[in-house]
Formats: C-alpha cells, sequence, structure tokens
C-alpha cells in the first residue's frame, strides 16, 4: 500500500488539474481591414488568389446586407458600433442637425457629431484592452471620452504597404488587442472609370495583391496563430451617366421659393424646404418625374432604419440605380465620375465582401448573407469585451466562430489524461500488490 499512498496526492493534483485546465477561450488580438468600395461580385471579374487563399483557410459569405444609404462614412461607423444610421447618426456624408444648427461634412471631428454610437476601439478601452486605427471614419474624434490609445490624421497619399507595415508591427511589438486598416480603394477607380471598367480589375487585382501582402506579414511576424483577420467593405457601386440619367430637381421646385438648402447629390438628396414639407412634396410629385422617389421624412420605409433622426431633412429623394439626382444639370454634366454608391441596400450592386480568417475562424466554410451591424457583436466575442447597445446579433455570424478550447485543449487534455491514467494504473498496481 506505500506504493499506492505516495501516488495518491499526485493522483489527486492532477485529476484537479484535469478539471479546471481552460486555455483562453479566443486568441486575444483582432486586425479589422476594409477595402472600401469592393463590390461583391469584383472577385468573380479576375484572378485574386489572395481572396481565394482566405476563403480556402478561414470563412467568406456570399456578401453582406449593408446598411441604407450606402455611403462612405455611415456604413464604415454601422461596421465599428453594430447600430443603424438613425441609430449612431452618422446618416451621411454631408448632414445638417437642426438641433446644432450646423452643417457635417467629411473631415468633421467634433464629438458631436459621432457621440451616438461606441466604436469598437472605445469599447476595447473600456474593457481595458489597446486599439490603434490606421484610419477610420470617426477614429480622430475624441469619443464618449476616448480615443484609440494610437491613431493618425487621415492621409490618402500614405502607400498601401507601408501602411501594413506599422500595422503589423503595431500587433507584434505593440501587442495592440483591437487595430483597424483602411484602404480608400477600389472606390476611388470605380468612382472614376466605373465598376465594369479594364481599370478596376487592374485595381482588384493591385488590391488582391495588398492582401496577399498583409497574410506573408502575418506569416513573417508569427502572428497567424495570434490575430483574427477580418476583410470587408462598405458598399458596392453601379455605373451612372451624367450626361443621360441625370434628375434636376430645380425643374421640379422653385429652388428660391421652397427650398432654404439641400444637402447630398447623386443617388440620394435630402431636402429642406421654407414652406410646409407637404405642400412642397406634393408640388414635386405633380411633376411625375420617372426614376425619382420622394418620402416625407415619416414616409421614409421602415426596413432601411434610416428616417428616425433629427439629421434625417423634412424632405428625401431616392434614384433609381444609375440615375443621379442634382441641382444643376449643366454643371453636373461636366464631372467625368462613371460610378456611384448610395442607393437602396437592397440593390445587388451595393453589396460589399465579407472574408475572415484567424485562429478562432472555421476553415474553408460560407457562412450564410449576414448583416453588417453583426461585424461589432463578432468582433466583440473575439475579444472577450463588453458590448455596448446595438441593433447586430452574434446568433447570425457564431457560425464560423470556433473557440480556442475545442482547437486547442484537446490535445493539452489528451495529454494530460494519458499521465492521469498511467499514474492511476501503477497506483492500482501498487495496491494490487500488497
Amino acid at each position: 500500500m506505500a506504493a499506492g499512498n505516495q501516488l495518491s496526492p499526485l493522483l489527486l493534483y492532477l485529476l484537479g488539474l484535469l478539471s479546471v485546465v481552460s486555455p483562453a477561450k479566443y486568441a486575444s488580438q483582432v486586425l479589422l481591414v476594409s477595402m472600401d468600395g469592393f463590390r461583391w461580385d469584383y472577385i468573380n471579374r479576375t484572378q485574386t488568389p489572395n481572396f481565394d487563399r482566405m476563403a480556402r483557410q478561414g470563412t467568406h459569405a456570399p456578401y453582406m446586407n449593408n446598411t441604407f444609404i450606402t455611403k462612405t462614412f455611415p456604413n464604415h461607423y454601422t461596421l465599428v458600433t453594430g447600430l443603424y444610421e438613425e441609430s449612431h447618426g452618422i446618416i451621411g456624408n454631408h448632414m445638417y442637425d437642426p438641433v446644432l444648427n450646423a452643417t457635417f461634412s467629411r473631415g468633421n471631428n467634433d464629438p458631436v457629431w459621432w457621440n451616438g454610437g461606441e466604436p469598437l476601439w472605445v469599447t476595447a478601452r473600456k474593457n481595458n484592452r489597446t486599439s490603434a486605427t490606421f484610419y477610420w471614419p470617426g477614429s480622430e474624434v475624441k469619443i464618449r471620452g476616448y480615443r484609440p490609445n494610437i491613431w493618425l490624421p487621415y492621409n490618402e497619399s500614405v502607400p498601401f504597404r507601408p501602411r501594413v507595415d506599422r500595422v503589423m508591427d503595431w500587433l507584434a511589438n505593440d501587442s495592440i488587442d483591437f487595430v483597424t486598416l483602411y484602404f480608400h480603394e477600389p472606390d476611388k477607380t470605380g468612382h472614376h472609370f466605373g465598376p465594369d471598367s479594364p481599370q478596376i480589375i487592374e485595381m482588384v487585382k493591385e488590391m488582391d495583391g495588398i492582401l496577399g501582402y498583409i497574410l506573408n506579414s502575418m506569416e513573417k511576424y508569427s502572428l497567424r496563430d495570434k490575430v483574427n483577420l477580418v476583410v470587408l467593405s462598405d458598399h458596392g457601386m453601379t455605373s451612372i451617366d451624367l450626361q443621360n440619367r441625370l434628375i434636376d430637381i430645380s425643374e421640379i421646385v422653385d429652388m428660391e421659393q421652397d427650398v432654404l438648402f439641400t444637402l447630398d447629390a447623386g443617388p440620394i438628396m435630402h431636402i429642406n424646404p421654407r414652406k410646409d414639407p407637404r405642400d412642397v412634396i406634393q408640388k414635386m410629385r405633380n411633376a411625375s418625374v420617372p426614376h425619382l422617389t420622394l418620402y416625407l421624412k415619416e414616409e421614409i420605409p421602415i426596413e432601411w432604419h434610416y428616417g428616425n433622426n433629427r439629421r434625417v431633412l423634412p424632405i428625401f429623394a431616392t434614384a433609381d440605380e444609375g440615375w443621379s439626382i442634382v441641382t444643376n444639370a449643366s454643371v453636373a454634366r461636366q464631372l467625368t465620375d462613371q460610378g456611384d454608391h448610395g442607393y437602396d441596400n437592397a440593390l445587388l450592386s451595393m453589396k460589399p465582401i465579407f472574408y475572415a480568417m484567424g485562429p478562432n475562424i472555421r476553415r474553408n466554410y460560407q457562412v450564410p448573407v449576414f448583416r453588417n451591424v453583426d461585424i461589432y457583436p463578432l468582433i466583440c466575442e473575439l475579444l472577450q469585451i463588453r458590448p455596448a447597445a446595438n441593433n447586430g446579433s452574434l446568433l447570425r455570424v457564431q457560425s464560423f466562430v470556433v473557440s480556442s478550447d475545442s482547437i486547442n485543449s484537446s490535445t493539452e487534455l489528451t495529454t494530460l489524461s494519458a499521465w492521469v491514467l498511467f499514474l492511476f494504473s501503477i497506483l492500482v498496481c501498487g495496491v494490487s500488490r500488497t
């Protein structure tokens, strides 16, 4: 019995250890990459070996359902707050706030415009995690009292590869928990040349090369098993014709007598009337202009999750796909853009990409289409931080999230179990000999 008495404390210790072994549920870092204006079906138009590589080694969706309006600032803020545009308040690239009696345009870093939502870098800091942003709408602003630990003023001229190098340094050497990385392509090329141009094909190839550089850099810095990578976009792109597909509202309403001002142009327009909005909109509707739909603010379709915000003006106009709303057709015809976005988010041309890979992302899996409001709870889950109130759902994306427990602990527990069984057999043998 002596052998049994000597091994019993060790055996009890190992059994106890077996019951409490629990590796960290997820890898500790997330890199969120946006390629602005990357329409979902660009992938099918040319060879994209690095996106294919991500799809094999991770998860992708056919596309994401983004929010209306399908513009850059509103959708980027939705991605990092999990809120619809009417909830976070960034309802356009240009806005008017009647309470502030002020106008917003890109580059405005006054927190009063941004405090309607809590972006991921703020949520991370509130949960004692670190964050860094290599560009993202709102990342230069002190929101709810917080900024990212590291942030940079937007500078489009910074080449793409140095951006990647800087981000890898943050992840590898500074051990930043949450990092964003933004590229303004292929959006810029899509606007200039259109989504069906040879130039967009070349830019898609270039962005695939940038993705390859990201993946290779992660291997170089030994980050593949430490960082969950999410690559996505905000919206798609469609062709426009500024010579033949214009809707000039100055032809259907008196811009001096009936309208105080308008905001935005192209796929949508906000109109602030001088008179009763019902009278002005009726005058406009009487013109029966094709390809134009007019709403009083309270008539905006509820499924857009858009109209319930004070920054949405009393009259809201939308154009059919490919048509552009303007206030001066002669001026608009001098512009050369051949692509635009901002149209109904139900249109396939407005849908963006989604790819993810990493130690906690299911391999070689296509997730069903989900909403971009779900990105916020997804990343909060991967970072194991408490999310702020949001419109997203983890349930819609959890099918491709794999905990480290199921990946790593099986090997560790198998090894530990083998030792326990080995020692138990010695104990039994010792008892049988006495």
